[in-house]
């Protein structure tokens, strides 16, 4: 399917507008890296020029140019008129400064780029689907999708769990939204209902496997049974939060401990009764 007007940057960019998910842009990672490894190589040239320069001035014996490598006013006052010496050594110095600038920029801006999240599969599913319908550019543009991995998003999805992941998949058939003017393949919805749904379901999952595992505790008493059964309702209830939600694994265990001491307490006091 394709567009009825003209695609190009103006209908690329609107697109991208139209949900902050869809802020997906290239790193250039392997150009980042080349540039990186130029300025490296500049850099080090300029170190082993450096130690040129000492190996040269330890054989020095003129007393003005001894005092010129233990003081900077001397230094910069004789490479002020042109002595060749300090001269050489001062435009030496002012390069590196610039080019430590410039090296240390760059690693910095790398390394914040590097800490950025990948789109998600949703998202970058509906990127690459419009672009491969519209093809809003020519050119070398045409292969931006080439380096698929790549890519970075600038406001990923929040929420990265399997349950939510799988509603919000499915979101564009079951919940209502708006079509996309142009591309009718991708549709629009509000994330609160999925983000809703979810915790909703995951809630009712958590109270389902502690009631139930209340309820069978209750019902047997047979003592190596029951200990087992416990085993069993932490496992599902360890595996639930795992699967469902996005908790780190210290908040899993946590919350699987509380689990298994609530039910050691139940089957204690029942015991007692």
């Amino acid at each position: 399917m394709s567009s009825s007007g003209f695609s190009g940057y103006t209908t690329f960019s609107d697109f991208i507008a139209t949900d902050p998910e869809l802020s997906i842009y290239r790193t250039f990672l392997s150009l980042n890296s080349r540039n990186l490894l130029y300025q490296q190589s500049e850099l080090l040239a300029l170190e082993q020029k450096f130690r040129e320069y000492d190996e040269c001035d330890n054989k020095e014996s003129n007393l003005d140019t001894l005092l010129s490598l233990k003081c900077w006013e001397t230094f910069a006052a004789r490479a002020a008129v042109d002595e060749p010496r300090e001269a050489e050594r001062m435009a030496t110095i002012k390069d590196t400064q610039v080019k430590l600038k410039t090296y240390h920029e760059a690693l910095l801006l790398q390394s914040q780029v590097l800490k950025l999240s990948r789109p998600c599969r949703r998202a970058f599913g509906a990127f690459r689907g419009w672009f491969d319908i519209e093809k809003p550019f020519v050119g070398y543009g045409n292969d931006l999708l080439i380096g698929h991995d790549d890519f970075v998003a600038l406001q990923p999805s929040t929420d990265q769990d399997f349950l939510t992941n799988t509603l919000q998949n499915l979101g564009g058939k079951l919940l209502t939204g708006v079509r996309h003017e142009t591309t009718p393949e991708i549709k629009y919805y509000s994330t609160k209902h999925v983000s809703r749904l979810a915790t909703t379901s995951t809630v009712l999952l958590a109270s389902l496997v502690i009631n139930g595992a209340i309820v069978a505790l209750y019902v047997v008493k047979d003592e190596h049974v029951r200990l087992g059964m416990i085993t069993v309702f932490t496992s599902i209830f360890a595996t639930s939060l795992a699967v469902l939600t996005d908790g780190r694994r210290t908040d899993i265990i946590l919350a699987t401990a509380a689990c298994a001491a609530v039910l050691v307490v139940f089957v204690s006091t029942s015991e007692s009764n």
